[in-house]
């Protein structure tokens, strides 16, 4: 389509594609950035960032909404009643972050919303109140194993220049550690390859050795390929990990691929019984849109790890996704678990995973969630969202947000 804006996002949000018409409309300043390829229109690490960032602000606020209210439907029929968004993408004055807390104040029914705001600028997370500061794009450490920009601490298998990239280097992110730390916000690092994964420990024990805290949460988003001296840290300093198990049995980037690139290492991707039995605390997630929101998805990888002796046992994989999650947004006292008290939130399943084969697990149903032990009832009007947003915005983010 020469005459039309061509825009490609690839399946792991760290590269695009654009034609020649989308390029010439395209910031001068993206031109000048790390990742620009104008010969093949491949943009990669922060010119894809700056691309994104440059195509997203053009989505209309109606259309946003819509496709807001339409996710929320879809992740409840998934069984899912509380999301982690992380926001800060191509919006001027960081809009999109001041959006989802109308959006999220505005949802009826019960479903939750929790904002990480996905910036090194502790300044804007504090003048909006909010409580968690990071995510991926801005907090992100490296890139991933699909564009071989992860950061590995030795090269790729075929190419032996290559070991990556990493976006900070370590004095930066230990200061911003260190300041949103002293803040009481909670952090959470992007971190793919190895070499990633130990800068974001040890900028997170640096902060935590400069200012202690006994229940800070602080998370390492991926952790895809963790170091022995990396989660001993983690288990040392009480650091989470957030990880998406559904990696593990994702046909975009197969164990024949990430064993081309990266060797033997491919075995150590995503050790869950190393980092279950060191007492690290996991919480399941998606990292969506890289793959969907769907929890028993996730359970089944975690049972089913390519490297058996790295599974988790059912009751360990449902625990990443309920109690836990709601544990790495302090929720737990309110949600997560099936105790008097206690929000009634419950996804009814048509079976009893207990009981499942493990190695059909991806076979259970969804037949129901209840929020608040109500359904949950798809189809919210934008009406309805934009008054309950109105009617709620002033009251500050507190910690339903």
């Amino acid at each position: 389509m020469p005459d039309r804006p061509v825009f490609l996002v690839k399946y792991d949000g760290h590269a695009c594609v654009l034609n020649s018409r989308m390029l010439e409309l395209l910031p001068p300043s993206v031109r000048g950035l790390r990742g620009f390829h104008a010969d093949s229109g491949e943009l990669n690490q922060e010119a894809c960032f700056a691309a994104i960032d440059f195509v997203t602000r053009h989505v209309s606020l109606l259309r946003l909404l819509r496709n807001l209210v339409g996710g929320v439907d879809r992740m409840a029929a998934r069984g899912i009643g509380m999301m982690h968004a992380v926001e800060g993408v191509g919006f001027p004055r960081d809009l999109d972050v001041d959006l989802v807390r109308f959006f999220a104040r505005g949802l009826r029914g019960g479903f939750q919303t929790r904002l990480f705001f996905q910036t090194l600028e502790v300044a804007k997370v504090k003048r909006r109140g909010l409580l968690r500061v990071g995510g991926c794009f801005a907090a992100a450490l490296d890139g991933c194993f699909g564009s071989k920009d992860a950061a590995l601490g030795e090269a790729y298998g075929d190419e032996p220049n290559n070991r990556g990239v990493l976006f900070y280097d370590d004095a930066r992110l230990v200061a911003f550690a260190k300041e949103a730390n002293r803040a009481g916000l909670q952090i959470e690092l992007h971190a793919i390859g190895d070499a990633a994964f130990d800068q974001a420990v040890r900028a997170l024990a640096a902060a935590l050795e400069d200012a202690p805290r006994a229940d800070h949460r602080h998370t390492v988003i991926h952790a895809c390929l963790p170091t022995e001296r990396g989660l001993d840290l983690c288990a040392r300093h009480g650091i989470a990990l957030a990880i998406q198990p559904a990696f593990l049995d994702w046909s975009l980037e197969p164990l024949d691929y990430l064993e081309r690139i990266l060797g033997g290492r491919a075995r150590r991707i995503s050790p869950l019984r190393e980092m279950a039995d060191r007492g690290i605390v996991m919480s399941g997630g998606s990292d969506a849109p890289c793959t969907l929101p769907d929890p028993i998805a996730g359970i089944h990888a975690a049972c089913n790890h390519y490297e058996p002796g790295q599974s988790l046992r059912v009751e360990e994989a449902l625990k990443l996704f309920t109690y836990n999650a709601a544990w790495t947004s302090f929720d737990e006292k309110e949600r997560g678990s099936l105790e008097a008290g206690k929000v009634a939130d419950l996804a009814i399943l048509d079976r009893n995973p207990l009981t499942v084969e493990t190695g059909r697990l991806r076979e259970l149903k969804v037949e129901r969630l209840l929020l608040r032990g109500r359904p949950h009832r798809p189809g919210q009007g934008l009406a309805s969202l934009a008054l309950g947003g109105i009617t709620g915005f002033g009251r500050g983010p507190g910690s339903s947000i």
